[in-house]
């Protein structure tokens, strides 16, 4: 420590003894907020900055279950990272793969992150599960989730949570086709999955609310594109009528383009498509009509929130929710007077 303070005298100072200072400085281990504070006023008393005392101040960005950092993820990282150095802290990407039917005590994270003393705290963003959770609860490890990509039933008031608000923003897209004119609005993509769930269930609702009949066409396959692919060409190769299509994300858009290309159908003079996430909207041709995540501020928000989780561990959970847009481009317009049906105009 520098100067002439020393473990000793700041126990002395607290009340407390050398070795639950040398915890509260590294934080190899839980200390209550009570004697936290005890140590930090101690140390405020003898002049000396108690963070400039931590060996590391890393925060690890946990990307659980995911191949590739797909580039929503990349913008979540970006913002994570702005935030962490900002308030002087580091940040480790780490992808950690595991089962969500392994009970808690099975799962075993990566050495480092078990390090108290490297590691401060998680932001917890890919595909993820109530069984994870447990585990960092019960180390007592500060974390916060991104919440629309969790699976299944979960404790989410429980644990410091952001959440985008893609439900809401599937809703007023699908309300928006409407207001130009579409009634044959298809949706695509693999609900298996929750953040095709969550859109489809705002999809559902403004269809419900407009008395038209909510049409969905999914497959079960992991790769995004190919699900756009496979469910755009069902829908026409089977003879149902569509003017517009709604694909779960933007990579679903890019699979419903190639399908309707292979089919010599038009964007957007035959059928309408629009996406979700705006993250290669612009890139495709003509651009997509989608929906706006700010994956940034979301990336901002989670290290916000483990921040102020290891700066007040008994504080309540936390939840934010960071709205979307709305965002027109070329590949949306009225529908035609006719429906595009099968491969025959009728």
């Amino acid at each position: 420590m520098p100067g002439n303070v020393r473990v000793r005298d700041l126990a002395r100072i607290a009340g407390v003894s050398p070795a639950t200072v040398s915890r509260v400085l590294t934080g190899r281990a839980r200390v209550s907020p009570e004697v936290q504070a005890r140590v930090r006023n101690a140390a405020a008393e003898a002049g000396f900055k108690i963070e400039d005392a931590s060996r590391t101040k890393l925060i690890a960005f946990l990307l659980g279950n995911r191949d590739l950092l797909h580039p929503f993820h990349s913008r979540v990282l970006v913002g994570a990272e702005a935030f962490c150095s900002a308030n002087n802290y580091s940040i480790l990407f780490l992808p950690f793969h595991y089962r969500s039917d392994v009970p808690w005590q099975e799962l075993h994270l990566p050495k480092i992150l078990q390090r108290r003393d490297q590691i401060s705290g998680f932001v917890v963003a890919g595909t993820n599960s109530q069984n994870l959770f447990d585990l960092l609860a019960s180390k007592q490890i500060p974390f916060s989730v991104l919440g629309n990509n969790v699976l299944d039933d979960w404790k989410s008031n429980e644990y410091d949570t952001v959440w985008f608000d893609d439900e809401q923003g599937a809703y007023e897209m699908t309300r928006h086709l409407q207001s130009i004119g579409h009634q044959d609005i298809w949706f695509v993509g693999n609900c298996k999955f929750t953040w095709f769930a969550r859109l489809h269930k705002g999809y559902r609702r403004a269809m419900e609310e407009a008395a038209l009949l909510p049409r969905m066409s999914g497959f079960d396959c992991a790769q995004e594109e190919s699900v756009g692919y496979l469910g755009a060409k069902s829908i026409f190769t089977s003879g149902e009528s569509a003017t517009a299509i709604f694909a779960g994300t933007d990579a679903c858009a890019q699979g419903v383009y190639k399908a309707l290309r292979d089919l010599n159908v038009r964007v957007p003079e035959e059928v309408t498509v629009v996406g979700c996430d705006d993250v290669d909207a612009v890139k495709l041709y003509p651009p997509l009509t989608t929906i706006r995540v700010f994956g940034e501020q979301v990336g901002a928000h989670l290290s916000e929130l483990v921040l102020n989780r290891i700066a007040q561990p008994g504080a309540p959970a936390q939840q934010h929710t960071i709205p979307t847009q709305l965002i027109k481009r070329e590949s949306s317009g009225p529908p035609l007077k006719f429906a595009f049906a099968g491969l025959v105009r009728r």
